[in-house]
C-alpha cells in the first residue's frame, strides 16, 4: 500500500501511497484502442451507472481517474487500520485495568495486618 523506497543518502523511507509516489513508480502505457471508463455522475454524487466511452488518450476530463479511486480506496484502507490499532490499544488498557482490579483473590493472597489485635495484648505488671 504504501512506496517504502529506501534512499540510502538521508537514510529514510517514502511513506506515500504507492499508487501516488511519482518518484517510485510508473503509470502503464495506454493502449491506442482502450476506453476511459470512468463511471459518470449524476446531481454530483450519484452513480448514473453509466461510463465514459471516450478513448483514454483523448478523455481530458477523466485524466488518471483510476490513480486517484485507487488513492481513495487506500487511504479509507488507512484509516480502518488505524481505527482497528486504536481499538486494539482501548482492549489493552481495558484488559490492564481489569488485571489490576482488586478482587477478593489478590485480598487473599497478600498478607493483612489486624491493627486492633495489637492494642489488645497489655503488658503484665509484676
Amino acid at each position: 500500500m504504501f512506496c517504502d523506497y529506501y534512499n540510502p543518502q538521508q537514510r529514510t523511507y517514502c511513506k506515500r501511497l504507492r499508487i501516488l509516489c511519482p518518484e517510485h513508480s510508473k503509470d502503464p502505457k495506454v493502449a491506442d484502442d482502450e476506453v476511459c471508463g470512468c463511471p459518470l455522475l449524476v446531481n454530483v454524487f450519484e452513480k448514473s451507472g453509466e461510463f465514459c466511452r471516450m478513448a483514454k488518450k483523448k478523455c481530458l476530463k477523466h485524466f488518471c481517474w483510476e490513480k486517484l479511486r485507487r488513492a481513495e480506496i487506500d487511504m479509507e484502507r488507512v484509516q480502518q487500520w488505524q481505527k482497528i490499532v486504536d481499538l486494539f490499544e482501548q482492549e489493552q488498557t481495558i484488559r490492564m485495568n481489569m488485571a489490576n482490579r482488586g478482587g477478593v483473590l489478590g485480598l487473599m493472597l497478600h498478607q493483612t495486618i489486624s491493627h486492633d489485635t495489637l492494642f489488645d495484648v497489655q503488658p503484665q505488671v509484676t
